[in-house]
């Protein structure tokens, strides 16, 4: 079943494009369940690399 939208892949790309001649950053592209597409507007997320060894920092606060 085909479900209809109504953006395409274009349209996403051209506001990405205004955002960005406007000085801006796009950190992400939101699709809310009520339809249509939202721009976040910001610095991407770094997520850290994890820590060798399959320990994190939480290994060290919470019980074994």
């Amino acid at each position: 079943m085909t479900i209809h939208v109504a953006f395409r892949q274009t349209d996403i790309r051209r506001a990405i494009k205004a955002v960005e001649s406007g000085g801006k950053s796009v950190a992400a592209v939101d699709f809310p369940p009520e339809g249509g597409f939202r721009l976040v507007v910001g610095e991407g997320v770094s997520i850290p690399k994890p820590i060798k060894g399959g320990q994190n920092e939480w290994d060290e606060v919470l019980p074994a």
